[in-house]
């Protein structure tokens, strides 16, 4: 009886353990087929905005004039320094040169490899380098360039080059890559839904005028809060077409030479036939509030890099 005893208990504990085993196992199983977090998708920084087109007042709060812009395409970000290196070491391969080989922000190196800051804006470099780089992006991408001076395609920026960099026209029909003419950018700047506008006395994106700093800095980069540097693209609210930094963090290379705006209705005005001076927007990382109205306008020679200017580009459709 003892022996047979001693079986029914073995058999029970085996029983018990098996069970036990089984419960395991299922919650292992239940544990892997928890779905887990996935990584945050990759941000392309070479990302285009469609931006419908329409009509405006296009206005610095001075002068202004009834602009129509047929629709087109503009870079979502600043050109980062991570894509300006990318495709200035494809451009100088290539047949291109550049007067300045553009740095990291504000106080990166000059043509230095890329650090954990490479996703600031690219800086210290003229309106010229844009243009060409705008070519050889274009050229890369397999797109038609824009630029071309005596019926060339610009490749080269550097002083020797100044005649044909500023004798260049730009081929809007074409697809490639270029900067965004003055009505282009604030268009995009002010943009809400087609019908309604941002004043031209906000910054890009925001709902209060430049003397609300809390509002101007949920969309700017500015003196306020920038910390006295530049800071990466995109990390700031976006405007109604989901465009960043419209406003702060680099000055923005516009394609117009600067001059008074005209009066009346204009379709596609892209600045006088010829200058000195080409026009910047949007202000910096160092700028008070008043620079960073959307209707403000600069206007530095096409020669001049400093560590506050930078440019993104558009396309057209």
């Amino acid at each position: 009886m003892i022996f047979k005893r001693g079986i029914r208990m073995r058999k029970i504990i085996c029983v018990a353990a098996l069970a036990s085993l089984f419960f395991v196992l299922l919650l292992s199983g239940c544990a892997k087929s928890t779905p887990t977090a996935s990584a945050p998708e990759p941000v392309d920084y070479a990302a285009l905005v469609s931006v419908p087109g329409g009509t405006f007042l296009q206005s610095d709060g001075t002068n202004s004039f009834t602009h129509i812009i047929s629709a087109f395409k503009m870079g979502k970000y600043q050109v980062t320094y991570d894509l300006w290196f990318t495709v200035y070491h494809w451009a100088i391969t290539h047949g291109y040169n550049f007067q300045n080989a553009g740095t990291e922000g504000n106080d990166g190196i000059v043509g230095a490899d890329t650090t954990v800051e490479k996703y600031e804006p690219v800086t210290i470099i003229n309106w010229r380098d844009a243009i060409v780089w705008c070519n050889a992006f274009s050229e890369k991408s397999s797109l038609a360039p824009c630029y071309y001076y005596a019926s060339a395609v610009i490749r080269d920026s550097r002083s020797s080059n100044s005649t044909a960099c500023d004798g260049v026209i730009c081929v809007w029909e074409n697809n490639g890559y270029r900067l965004p003419s003055e009505g282009e950018w604030q268009y995009a700047a002010s943009y809400i839904g087609g019908l309604t506008w941002t004043p031209y006395n906000y910054a890009s994106g925001a709902i209060a005028d430049t003397t609300d700093n809390t509002e101007t800095g949920r969309v700017a980069w500015y003196i306020i809060n920038s910390g006295g540097h530049t800071n990466n693209v995109g990390s700031k609210d976006a405007n109604a077409l989901g465009i960043y930094d419209m406003s702060g963090n680099v000055w923005e290379f516009c394609w117009d030479w600067y001059g008074t705006y005209p009066t009346g209705t204009i379709t596609n005005y892209r600045g006088l036939v010829s200058g000195t001076l080409r026009t910047l927007r949007g202000g910096d990382f160092m700028n008070t509030i008043s620079y960073l109205q959307l209707g403000h306008r600069a206007f530095p020679g096409p020669s001049l890099a400093l560590a506050y200017y930078g440019f993104r580009f558009a396309r057209t459709y």
